[in-house]
């Protein structure tokens, strides 16, 4: 594991608590499938598992699972059970993060029974909602099966991922944005608190360090920048920022200054974004607080989060729309095609894109790149070998 990325990750040595956990869930799984499969976790060196038809409610009070950290031993045995209908579904890990987030959110992964939906109410539960006609884990509603069904672990966990795997492009989203693409919650960020637990329970479940350790982790790069690689950098020492078209120039647009050029492809959220040149960073900042670590909109202004790179020759390079906090801080000594962030769509933006400027002539100090000094970035990169929206 590379130690670059800046957010904190579940991580530690295994402990005997943990490796108790592990061997917990392989039984937890056998228990709720009938002994048809177990779980494949990375640990056990299984590349796969036989389908099966799980559809035991779980037994309060009986779970052979210890509880992990804040959850307890119910709430860890269905962490489990997601994490194992995932396995089973062959469904990449950053799947089970998502899931366990959802459930966290929904039922703080509690079976959770109705008190407007009799029928559930007489199926083993550990609490009881309020919240329309929604039971189980996910808080699914009449549409996703019968009562029995939605109140069974694995088939709630079933129809979460069946409906995940649809979303196009979720493995590159924020986790709010494709929880919310299948729950359709009225609180549509609210899932993304729930990350960095679900993450480390996901972690532990399969007996982990960190989650990244399989790649489970936010869109960005999973076991850090370094593993995204090198690129071609041009004779005079600079490279693309981003492999993307140009979709936005440089130029006027509605009475002000479009100070750089929107670079965009198809499914371009988490991409990479590279220093164009070998400099030092002088400004890492969000400008625009309400849209920082979530989409923004044309209604609000700025960057969102941004970069700005001090080159030689008094030319600043800056970054805009970052997908969260650049993997890069203030003072830092960045190379030519480092990766400082990964494309989002933070601040005033209508869709993930990066924004990328280029100025000459910016005078000592970290507040005087400005629109007086911007330059066309598409003839500037051509000039270095580096045209921007190609391939090569």
């Amino acid at each position: 594991m590379d130690g670059h990325r800046q957010r904190l990750r579940a991580g530690g040595p295994v402990t005997r608590r943990s490796i108790a956990l592990v061997a917990a869930v392989a039984a937890v799984v056998m228990l709720v499938c009938g002994g048809t499969v177990g779980l494949p976790l990375v640990l056990f060196g299984q590349a796969q598992a036989e389908a099966a038809a799980c559809e035991v409610p779980s037994l309060p009070g009986a779970s052979p699972v210890p509880g992990a950290g804040r959850w307890d031993s119910a709430q860890s045995t269905h962490a489990a059970t997601i994490v194992a209908v995932g396995r089973q579904r062959q469904v990449p890990p950053r799947g089970y993060v998502i899931a366990l987030a959802t459930a966290m959110q929904e039922s703080t992964l509690r079976n959770l029974a109705n008190s407007t939906v009799p029928e559930s109410l007489s199926l083993p539960h550990e609490g009881v909602g309020h919240d329309h006609d929604s039971v189980g884990l996910f808080q699914q509603r009449p549409g996703w099966g019968t009562v029995a069904q939605r109140m069974t672990p694995t088939y709630a966990a079933e129809k979460f991922y069946e409906a995940l795997v649809r979303v196009d492009g979720w493995q590159r989203m924020r986790l709010t944005d494709a929880a919310q693409a299948v729950q359709r919650s009225g609180l549509p960020e609210a899932y993304q608190k729930w990350e960095p637990d679900a993450e480390q329970l996901a972690a532990r479940v399969l007996g982990l360090p960190s989650i990244d350790d399989i790649g489970g982790g936010a869109p960005t790069a999973p076991c850090g920048v370094d593993d995204l690689g090198p690129v071609p950098v041009g004779p005079g020492g600079w490279v693309q920022p981003l492999r993307a078209m140009v979709t936005s120039p440089f130029g006027p647009r509605n009475g002000r200054l479009h100070a750089g050029v929107d670079m965009s492809t198809s499914d371009v959220r988490g991409d990479p974004i590279r220093a164009a040149s070998a400099g030092v960073v002088e400004q890492v900042k969000c400008d625009w607080h309400t849209t920082c670590n979530r989409d923004g909109h044309t209604g609000a202004r700025g960057c969102g989060w941004y970069v700005d790179i001090r080159h030689a020759g008094n030319v600043v390079t800056r970054y805009c729309h970052m997908i969260e906090r650049p993997e890069v801080s203030i003072g830092q000594r960045v190379a030519a095609g480092a990766v400082i962030g990964h494309v989002g769509n933070s601040g005033g933006s209508s869709g993930p894109h990066l924004h990328f400027e280029v100025h000459t002539n910016v005078r000592p100090g970290p507040y005087h790149a400005n629109s007086s000094n911007a330059i066309d970035p598409e003839p500037w990169m051509r000039a270095r070998g580096v045209p921007l929206g190609t391939r090569s």
